[in-house]
């Protein structure tokens, strides 16, 4: 293998790595070692790499009881990854001073307008979608949501489904252990509009009501990442978790996540 093969090996695992932590991260080294078959010298080079130049950053994994050894830590996309494309920094540049520029001539509701039509393009590709599959028969909703996941993912936006164990309750007086039940949490790793939306919150709150829509149930913004979280987080209702988690094997979700419900922060 020559200098330039093993350049381009590297650039590829460097993007599957890229594009793996930020569908799934949190996750820990020892993971993605596994998943792409590197050894444990290999993938803390590529992670020691993306980490130094600012594109992904150390997470200590939570609900992890701490051992005599160091914490374990969970990589997730850096929420101020540096952006090299000239291109897209002066896209961004304009699109700001447009927003600017719209909101001092019409007012927030001119800004909730032009994000209401960003994602009526959205609504309508959907139903596009939505119904060549309602021709073929009964579309259950864990193909619903994943045809929302599609879509996203066409956009810019690393989505997935996450199983989540939610403790339902405090412990009994009589020491009996709480109840506990498994929703679904969808995760975008990956926003395009990311610093945009950091200044208009105003594209955030018109995608979350977009996505209820598409989804067909009520939804719940825990997180997103213009407000410094690593990842954007939607709750799913109870009903349609069950529903998703009844219709799909447990591969099909990514790597699971437990969280306690009690003390969760729900701001984004």
């Amino acid at each position: 293998m020559n200098a330039r093969t093993d350049a381009h090996a590297s650039d590829s695992t460097r993007e599957r790595l890229i594009e793996a932590i930020s569908v799934d991260g949190p996750i820990a080294a020892g993971d993605l070692a596994e998943r792409f078959h590197l050894t444990g010298a290999a993938i803390r080079r590529h992670l020691s790499q993306l980490h130094a130049e600012g594109i992904i950053e150390e997470k200590e994994a939570p609900n992890r009881p701490r051992g005599r050894g160091r914490p374990r830590k969970e990589f997730v996309l850096a929420a101020k990854a540096p952006d090299t494309d000239a291109n897209s920094r002066e896209c961004e540049s304009l699109a700001l001073l447009a927003m600017r520029e719209l909101e001092r001539a019409g007012g927030h509701e001119a800004l909730v307008t032009l994000a209401k039509a960003r994602t009526s393009e959205w609504e309508a590709e959907f139903e596009r979608r939505y119904e060549r599959e309602n021709a073929r028969g009964e579309v259950p909703p864990s193909k619903r949501v994943r045809l929302v996941i599609d879509l996203l993912k066409e956009l810019g936006y690393a989505a997935s489904l996450r199983p989540v164990t939610v403790t339902v309750g405090p412990p009994g007086k009589d020491g009996a252990s709480t109840r506990t039940l498994t929703t679904v949490q969808m995760c975008q790793g990956r926003c395009p509009v990311q610093d945009i939306a950091a200044k208009h919150p105003e594209l955030c709150e018109v995608e979350t009501a977009a996505l209820s829509r598409m989804l067909g149930v009520p939804v719940q913004r825990l997180s997103t990442r213009a407000a410094g979280a690593h990842v954007c987080t939607t709750h799913l209702t109870p009903a349609m978790s069950a529903a998703i988690a009844e219709s799909m094997a447990e591969g099909e979700l990514a790597s699971d996540v437990t969280t306690d419900l009690l003390t969760e922060g729900r701001k984004p």
